[in-house]
C-alpha cells in the first residue's frame, strides 16, 4: 500500500506520510502498520478507517465515500465507536479524539489514493462543545496536507438536525472553512422543516424512512425539490431499489458496497488504476 500509493500524492503528504513510524512510539498518536495503513493511538486504544462508497442513483458510479471508525483495545478486541467516545466524557478530550478520528481517516484516504469527495462525521456532542470556529483546527491539518478543503464533506449526526439554529451555526462555519456539508435527517419532514434554516450541499435520509415502491419515489423527488442546491442521499440500501432511480439522487448502503478497511480499500484502488 506505501508504495504503491506514493506516486499520486502531493509532496506535503508524501513527506507527512513517510514520516510516519513504522510502529506504535510513545508520545506519537499516529503511526503506519506494515501494510502502510495509518492508525492512530488513543489511549492505548487503535483507531482505523473503514470506507463505504456513495454512488450515484443515475448510473452507479462512485461519487463519494464515507469514513467510518474502526477502533480495537490493547487485547485486540473490537470497541464500537459509540463505547469508545461515551467514554470521553470531557469536552476537551471528545474534541481531541473526534480530530484524531477524522485526522486518522483523511490519511487513509490519502495513501490509498481515494480520488472522490471523502465524507467525515462529527460527534453530537461536538456541535455544542466548540464554542467558536467549527473547522477551523481541521482545516489547519488539511492546509498541512495539501488537500482542498472542498474534497472533503463534513457530515453532521442525526440529533444535530433536532436543533436547527445551532446546527445553522455550525454549517456556516464549516462552509466558511471551505469544506462541504451534509446533515442527516430523521424524516423528509424534518428536512421539510429545516431547509430553510440549514444550507448543507447533501442530505441524508434513511431508505427505510421513504416507504416502497411509487411512494418511495415520489417522496423522493419531493425531498429533491424542496431545495435544488441539495442533493438527496438515501442511506442503508441494503437490495437493489429501482424506485430510487431518480436525478441528482446518490445511494449509500451494502446494495452498493460494504465498508472495507484501509488496506483493502488500497488495494481495491490499485486495481481499479492498474
Amino acid at each position: 500500500m506505501a508504495e504503491a500509493a506514493a506516486s499520486h500524492l502531493n509532496p506535503l503528504a508524501r513527506d507527512f506520510l513517510t514520516r510516519l513510524p513504522q510502529a506504535p512510539v510513545p508520545g506519537k498518536q499516529l503511526h503506519r502498520t506494515e501494510s502502510g495503513a495509518v492508525v492512530g493511538d488513543w489511549f492505548g486504544f487503535e483507531l482505523s478507517s473503514a470506507f463505504q462508497p456513495i454512488v450515484d442513483a443515475a448510473n452507479g458510479a462512485v461519487v463519494g465515500r464515507e469514513a467510518f471508525l474502526r477502533s480495537h483495545d490493547p487485547d485486540e478486541h473490537g470497541l464500537s465507536p459509540w463505547t469508545l467516545f461515551s467514554a470521553a466524557a470531557e469536552d476537551a478530550r471528545l474534541i481531541a479524539l473526534d480530530r484524531l478520528a477524522r485526522t486518522v481517516h483523511l490519511l487513509n484516504a490519502l495513501a490509498a489514493g481515494n480520488d472522490v469527495p471523502l465524507f467525515l462525521n462529527v460527534h453530537g456532542r461536538l456541535l455544542a462543545a466548540v464554542g467558536d470556529d467549527h473547522g477551523r483546527a481541521f482545516r489547519r491539518v488539511v492546509d498541512a496536507l495539501g488537500v482542498q478543503p472542498d474534497s472533503i464533506v463534513i457530515e453532521t449526526p442525526p440529533e444535530a438536525s433536532a436543533q436547527p439554529d445551532l446546527l445553522a451555526f455550525v454549517l456556516r462555519n464549516y462552509r466558511a472553512n471551505g469544506f462541504r456539508v451534509a446533515v442527516n435527517v430523521e424524516s423528509a419532514a424534518q428536512w421539510q422543516t429545516i431547509a430553510n434554516t440549514v444550507w448543507p450541499q447533501f442530505v441524508k435520509v434513511d431508505r427505510r424512512k421513504l416507504g416502497s415502491g411509487v411512494e418511495a419515489h415520489e417522496r423522493l423527488k419531493w425531498l429533491a425539490a424542496l431545495r435544488e442546491d441539495a442533493r438527496i442521499i438515501v442511506t442503508h440500501v441494503e437490495e437493489p431499489a429501482p424506485e430510487l432511480a431518480a436525478d441528482h439522487v446518490l445511494l449509500q448502503g451494502y446494495a452498493y458496497g460494504h465498508p472495507v478497511g484501509a488496506t483493502a480499500f488500497a488495494q481495491e484502488q490499485q486495481t481499479g488504476n492498474g
